[in-house]
């Protein structure tokens, strides 16, 4: 079956780092809300400004927050610019649809059906 994006929050800033937590990142409600995220899912970050990438899983925190906790502290720094995605297995690719929330700041911009 194949793997397909689910939902995308594209150009998040990191607004926080918290080594000694065991482990997730924390995401704002909003954020959450408007790309579709569930509290403890899996996902795959992707830090635009240094190239790193990692999987981890998501808690839900105040509007705005994003928050990178344990491990993951170690791979960003607040200020910057992360993607977070969700993807899952689909049996008829031809009727998927993705979503993508688009923020700048950490307020969202658009959500588009992709």
């Amino acid at each position: 079956m194949p793997v397909l994006l689910r939902s995308k929050a594209h150009g998040l800033v990191v607004t926080g780092k918290n080594l000694n937590y065991e482990g997730s990142l924390t995401l704002g409600v909003d954020i959450m809300r408007a790309a579709g995220f569930h509290r403890l899912e899996r996902v795959e970050v992707y830090n635009v400004t240094n190239g790193a990438r990692f999987s981890t899983y998501l808690l839900e925190g105040p509007e705005g927050v994003v928050e990178l906790n344990g491990a993951a502290a170690r791979l960003g720094e607040v200020g910057d610019v992360i993607i977070v995605t969700s993807y899952e297995c689909v049996q008829d690719v031809s009727s998927h649809v993705a979503t993508v929330a688009i923020f700048r700041g950490n307020k969202l911009v658009e959500v588009r059906r992709v």
